[in-house]
This record gives C-alpha cells, sequence and structure tokens, in this order.
C-alpha cells in the first residue's frame, strides 16, 4: 500500500467520512475509499436491479431478434442455403421488422439475422444463405 493510500485511508477513519449507501441511501463509514454501498447485498442488488431495468428497455428488440435467431439455426441446421415460403417462416414465429444489419450479396444489399442472408425471391419465397 503506497504511504499516500494509507493516509488517505486514515484520513477517512480519523474524521469518520461519511457516505451514503446508492440503494438505501443509508449513511455508512466506508473501509475503503472506493466503497459506495454499505453492505455486499446492497451492492449486488442495486446492480442487478441496473441489469434488469436495461434488460426490460431493449426487450421489444431483443425478443423477436432472439426467436428469429433460433428460427433459422433450427431451420438451417448444418446447410449453407434454403429456401423457405415467407408463409411458413411466419407460422414458425419469425417477425419480419428486425435485422442485426444488412450485408452486401451479389453486389445487393440484403437484409441479414446474425449470419443468415435473406434474399427477397418470387411468389413469396425465401432464400437464406449461412454465410459464415
Amino acid at each position: 500500500m503506497l504511504f499516500k493510500d494509507v493516509l488517505t485511508h486514515y484520513f477517512y477513519r480519523k474524521n469518520k467520512m461519511k457516505r451514503q449507501d446508492l440503494l438505501t441511501n443509508e449513511e455508512f463509514i466506508p473501509l475503503r475509499i472506493n466503497q459506495k454501498f454499505a453492505k455486499a447485498k446492497n451492492r449486488i442488488k442495486y446492480y442487478n436491479d441496473k441489469a434488469n431495468e436495461f434488460r426490460h428497455s431493449i426487450a421489444y428488440i431483443s425478443k423477436p431478434l432472439n426467436l428469429n435467431i433460433r428460427i433459422l439455426n433450427e431451420l438451417m441446421g448444418g446447410r449453407k442455403e434454403a429456401t423457405f415460403h415467407k408463409q411458413f417462416l411466419l407460422g414458425k414465429g419469425f417477425s419480419w421488422g428486425t435485422y442485426t444489419h444488412i450485408e452486401e450479396y451479389e453486389n445487393k444489399k440484403q437484409f441479414a439475422v446474425h449470419k443468415y442472408i435473406l434474399l427477397f425471391l418470387d411468389n413469396e419465397q425465401i432464400k437464406i444463405i449461412n454465410y459464415k
């Protein structure tokens, strides 16, 4: 421990510098300079709540996207490419409004989900290509 750290620690303990717990707002005397919570369970609950709030805020995108990836993984298996009817994919629960990115394929920009490129063909046929 550096001398500066020892002095800072001593100053905190000697002058009883108090802080407020970020979760409960209770006052406590920190044992470390960077301590923000009175108890470990408060720290864990605070960050779990924060992570849950974040997950719920992006659920409208992540749920249909994860479902699309699961459907494509199931349908493609180990194949490099396959063609399916649009209604078949809809029946499986595929969501047409969520894509991860746009990939260039044969000099045209195509929608892609994870490692799959979706090519929209005639007669509502969708060709899915595993490009990775």
